[in-house]
């Protein structure tokens, strides 16, 4: 993203219209508006069932977060941020909820980083009380004395089991509350900031997005619309809870329709898959290979899926066709989200067109708007080529936590510029085309790497492919891809070559094609092409 990227003359903001509220009383865009609801028209519905753990109602939720409420405010007056370092699972849902009724940010950490970097996130957002957790295969014992050598102290509360290796245990903090049940004062406002979400700072040092209380709201509300999403339905989230799109399009979309959330606290496709079939969940959620591990699990079979009506992920239309015919789900949508958006920008309905929910990212929702600017001039593009994102609506985030340059060059022109790129086709709909820096310089060309890699899927027998840069001297860079093949499909260097050269200009055509079956991975599933530089460059003197 550069500053390059703003229009010259942004268009003149377009008014914002609500969509009806479903209850006049409770109208009001928070997080805590819509637990309230939940428990008053679901009380007795599953809120949150996290694999291994007792399953908790909507008004079990409410008491409980009431009660957390009422003691951030009793014993932690000054701490305005809450740290959630949590997997899946109820404790982060109770915290999530009693830090809006308490009026406070909730900062969603990932427990899964290492210690080095959750001491920057959490001083950084000046988190003053951190409820944590251990992960499964991540203990957080020696987190504590890395906060307190770096001078980061906030008060620990321990959700997790067994003696606290700090803090004090969550469940003194419930019971400390003469009346659990005692609302904790004012509600928060709409334009409060709900959460602090970090991006993955694959580029420098993460930032902390700061998302309001009406954009989540909102944004899960359009997505529950194009889904369709009722009280009948049954939720899965595939990925964390920590996540945009898990918090948003999942956790929040649930309360909003009271339906019941369901998820574990780690990935595996046996239980997931046994999940599913059980509970027969309506819509299931998480990036690809969420979905494509399930073909991993334990006697797949295609027809245990059948209770799955919809849901989102984002990959290729090659991907997004393999899960609908071979994983089983044929009415998953394609998405386009960031979280810098609370996140949903675009989607097709759950009833729009195979081509369209999965050869496309859809529609910009209601209340957003996206222009398509060529990164060099910042001038709008045309139909049919491809541009940078940029997004005006009510999801946009407040800005950066503490980073008012980053925020400046992000908002620049009254526009959240993103980075990415796709393409508008002539019916309105969107095709994502990568990032901008998610570029090979080839001879003087550009070649995007999610173009050669959705042809390289397109071959089939591909389970993960990534494409990089690898500098050729002189000449510049040339293409290089790195595949994990599915199980019992064999590599053919020479033979994908070849036939990429009848899909593709020769200038795109990957001058290698290496075999990676362990590829560096983010949490959220997606490869970390800097690391994956470092394995493939030895590789490429073998033959």
């Amino acid at each position: 993203m550069t500053a390059t990227t703003q229009p010259a003359q942004p268009a003149p903001a377009v008014p914002f219209e609500p969509l009806p509220p479903a209850d006049p009383g409770l109208g009001t865009r928070t997080l805590a508006h819509v637990l309230l609801r939940a428990a008053r028209e679901h009380p007795d519905t599953v809120a949150v069932s996290v694999e291994g753990e007792p399953a908790v109602t909507y008004a079990e939720l409410l008491d409980r977060a009431r009660g957390l409420a009422a003691s951030l405010e009793r014993r932690a007056p000054q701490a305005r941020h809450v740290g959630l370092l949590l997997p899946n699972g109820a404790a982060f849902v109770v915290g999530l909820y009693a830090a809006a009724l308490a009026r406070r940010t909730a900062v969603l950490l990932n427990p899964r980083l290492r210690d080095p970097e959750l001491v920057y996130q959490v001083g950084q957002s000046q988190v003053g009380v951190l409820i944590a957790a251990d992960a499964p295969g991540r203990p957080l014992a020696s987190l504590f004395p890395a906060l307190e050598k770096d001078h980061v102290d906030p008060a620990v509360i321990w959700a997790g089991s067994g003696t606290p290796p700090t803090g004090e245990p969550l469940e003194d903090w419930l019971a400390d509350v003469p009346e659990p049940a005692a609302g904790p004062g004012d509600l928060p406002d709409e334009e409060d900031v709900a959460v602090i979400i970090y991006t993955s700072g694959s580029t420098a040092l993460p930032k902390g997005v700061m998302l309001r209380h009406r954009s989540v709201v909102r944004n899960a509300e359009v997505v529950a619309e194009r889904f369709g999403a009722t009280d009948r339905d049954r939720v899965f989230s595939a990925g964390p809870f920590f996540h945009s799109g898990g918090l948003t399009m999942q956790l929040v979309l649930a309360a909003l329709v009271g339906a019941p959330a369901y998820s574990v606290a780690a990935f595996d496709p046996t239980t997931v898959l046994d999940i599913v079939e059980r509970e027969q969940i309506t819509l299931y959620s998480g990036i690809e290979t969420l979905f494509l591990r399930l073909t991993e699990a334990r006697g797949f079979a295609r027809e245990r899926l059948a209770s799955v009506r919809s849901g989102w992920t984002t990959g290729t239309p090659a991907i997004l066709h393999a899960i609908a015919d071979e994983v089983g789900i044929p009415g998953v949508i394609c998405i386009y989200g960031i979280s810098e958006a609370a996140p949903n920008v675009t989607m097709s309905p759950a009833d729009d067109t195979p081509e369209h929910r999965l050869e496309t990212v859809g529609r910009p929702q209601d209340g957003t708007e996206v222009r398509l600017l060529d990164p060099v001039t910042g001038e709008d593009v045309g139909i049919g080529r491809p541009g940078e994102i940029a997004v005006r609506s009510y999801g946009v985030m407040a800005g950066y936590w503490d980073k008012p340059a980053e925020t400046a060059e992000a908002l620049a022109g009254g526009w959240l510029h993103t980075g990415d790129l796709a393409v508008r086709r002539p019916d309105g709909y969107l095709s994502f085309a990568g990032r901008i820096k998610d570029i090979v310089r080839v001879g003087g060309e550009n070649v995007s790497c999610s173009e050669v890699e959705n042809a390289l899927y397109g071959l089939g027998g591909i389970e993960l492919a990534s494409v990089i840069p690898v500098d050729d001297g002189a000449r510049g860079q040339r293409v290089v891809a790195a595949v994990r093949m599915a199980e019992g499909a064999p590599f053919d260097e020479d033979g994908m070559i070849a036939a990429l050269r009848g899909r593709l200009a020769g200038y795109k055509v990957p001058s290698r094609i290496v075999h990676v079956p362990q590829m560096p991975l983010t949490e959220s599933g997606k490869v970390v092409k800097r690391r994956l530089a470092e394995v493939v460059e030895p590789l490429l003197g073998q033959r």
